[in-house]
């Protein structure tokens, strides 16, 4: 903890990806290490048929597992695949209620990063692509209620979703305890939405979990970058007043999505991110 605020890390993809310790995805030595850096919490992607197992593991080492990464397109070239992606979301929520994992981060697409990607306005009207978007939480919010899970809707670049204001015109279509957000600043940030108090306690207690990344640039593919925590635009100062004032309990995970300094500076190791972002974090969200 960092004055009463758990600390959490998402562990973005296998680990094998590039070297380090631990091969080919999370496992309990990582979760160890994590402990001993001083972390409360790991949040993972989702493994179909694994949550129960890597939960285990990670309260094996005295962590939470305070989410699982869902995030798959509702908005997509296919039809048929932002359908096939809804019945995904239902199979992963009933997972990690079984499990007992209660959060669940999801997103709206269309994701720009992929081969050929959807452009809202080009290949498909604003209109059907939020019709399409309503039709999948139509369909994934009353399961969500039904399990106690809570879908934590993050508004990620270039998606239908992008900011505080796109996301809040979702969210509050539903009206409903087990859909909010994960708070990202760092995309509001590059939307040119820069006061977190406004944004933290706009959302108040809908946030559900948040992700601790920094940002600087505009919201156009390669115009931006999420640089160390610290060196970007986020007023972590007015961050962490805006979390106390409106009482958040829950998560604060670390996304490190400085690849290049992982890759240059850790040679890929993703415990040397997570021990340096532990550190900058203790100035970052001291309380004053």
């Amino acid at each position: 903890m960092i004055d009463k605020l758990k600390i959490g890390l998402l562990v973005n993809g296998p680990w094998g990806d590039m070297p380090g310790p631990y091969g080919e995805e999370p496992c309990g030595e990582m979760f160890a290490d994590l402990k001993q850096i001083g972390y409360d919490a790991v949040e993972l992607l989702w493994q179909p048929g694994r949550v129960a197992e890597k939960k285990s593991a990670a309260e094996a080492a005295g962590l939470i597992l305070s989410e699982i990464v869902f995030q798959r397109d509702y908005v997509t070239r296919d039809p048929a695949e932002g359908k096939e992606n809804v019945r995904l979301t239902a199979e992963c929520i009933k997972e990690c209620a079984a499990a007992g994992v209660d959060t669940i981060n999801v997103f709206t697409g269309p994701a720009p990063w992929i081969p050929d990607p959807v452009i809202v306005g080009k290949d498909i009207s604003q209109k059907e692509a939020w019709d399409r978007v309503f039709e999948a939480f139509d369909a994934v919010v009353p399961v969500a209620e039904e399990n106690g899970v809570r879908l934590a809707l993050e508004g990620v670049w270039c998606h239908l979703c992008h900011d505080f204001f796109t996301a809040k015109y979702l969210v509050d279509r539903y009206r409903s305890d087990y859909l909010g957000v994960n708070f990202d600043p760092s995309h509001d940030v590059i939307s040119n939405n820069t006061d977190m108090d406004f944004l933290v306690k706009g959302w108040g207690g809908a946030i559900k979990h948040i992700h601790l990344k920094d940002a600087v640039g505009v919201m156009e593919p390669g115009r931006f970058i999420f640089p160390l925590l610290g060196e970007g635009f986020v007023d972590w100062k007015a961050f962490r007043k805006a979390l106390d004032d409106i009482g958040y309990e829950g998560v604060c995970s670390v996304e490190f999505e400085s690849a290049g300094y992982l890759a240059n500076y850790c040679g890929g190791d993703l415990r040397q991110a997570a021990r340096l972002s532990f550190e900058i974090l203790k100035k970052l969200l001291k309380k004053e």
